[in-house]
């Protein structure tokens, strides 16, 4: 079964620049003196630098060594969306997304996210396709969605790469093309994207879209089954067991039976149970 990534982007880590805020801030933030280094941020934030707006608004909306507050890092971010600061429009959004420290409102998280997405903010991209993709606060629009998710794809958002290849794959919002939807994967592949090699291993092994091809399919299970998939490694068991792809094997079989059975996967116990009785010495 393949699955669509939900994981939505979170809101920037904290980074000082030298260039942008006092190099004294950033001096007392890597000594993890936050106090301190509040201090200096919020200094340089009423004087107007906007990269120190930011930054204090992030410390304090995660309460990174210091009091968390919504409303003060709201203000902060507010401030700096203002002169145009994409990262602080995200985080806006993003706050109003998730309901921190205000009524979650998704109208108003895409709102700020577009403010963002005009500047190139990648992150943005991928949560407004994610909004629209699930419907959350909008009409659900598959179109919509595939749209932002390509523009943040081809700014080489994993992420987005693979859930675009997923709606190729299903043809969600976008003319279904098996051969886009593994040109979407691979790109997320690779990145080290394990749940891609998953979704490439089957549509080579199911021949979706005639592009049936044992070999490969086993090469990206056997990638997806080292990353610990559980689907990968019953697969690959039945791949050993049939000789498709690879040489007829029961022993290794069994061993990706055993791995997958680990955790919890009830298709490979039932096969490691059936192995066992008509073949007790590969169990062994």
């Amino acid at each position: 079964m393949m699955h669509l990534v939900w994981l939505l982007m979170i809101s920037s880590i904290l980074v000082l620049h030298a260039a942008e805020v006092p190099k004294k801030a950033i001096e007392a933030y890597q000594a993890g003196h936050y106090l301190k280094a509040k201090k200096i941020l919020k200094r340089a934030a009423h004087k107007g630098n906007v990269k120190a707006q930011v930054n204090l608004g992030f410390m304090y909306e995660y309460g990174k060594g210091i009091k968390q507050e919504f409303d003060k890092a709201l203000y902060w971010y507010k401030k700096a969306a203002q002169k145009g600061d994409p990262k602080a429009q995200y985080n806006i959004g993003y706050m109003y997304e998730h309901g921190r420290g205000v009524k979650q409102d998704f109208q108003k998280a895409l709102t700020w996210y577009k403010k963002a997405a005009k500047k190139k903010d990648v992150n943005a991209y991928y949560n407004i396709a994610t909004i629209y993709y699930k419907g959350d606060g909008v009409e659900q629009d598959y179109r919509k969605a595939a749209s932002w998710y390509e523009k943040a794809a081809k700014h080489g958002d994993a992420q987005a790469q693979f859930n675009l290849g997923y709606m190729y794959e299903q043809g969600q919002g976008v003319s279904q093309n098996y051969t886009k939807a593994l040109e979407w994967y691979k790109k997320a592949a690779e990145k080290g994207y394990a749940a891609a090699y998953y979704n490439i291993g089957t549509i080579y092994y199911q021949g979706k879209g005639g592009l049936q091809d044992y070999g490969k399919a086993a090469y990206w299970y056997q990638k997806a089954a080292q990353k610990g998939d559980p689907k990968a490694q019953y697969n690959l068991g039945l791949m050993f067991l049939k000789g498709q792809g690879v040489k007829a094997n029961k022993i290794m079989a069994f061993q990706y039976w055993l791995e997958s059975a680990k955790r919890s996967n009830e298709d490979a116990q039932n096969a490691l149970d059936k192995l066992c009785k008509e073949s007790p010495w590969a169990c062994k």
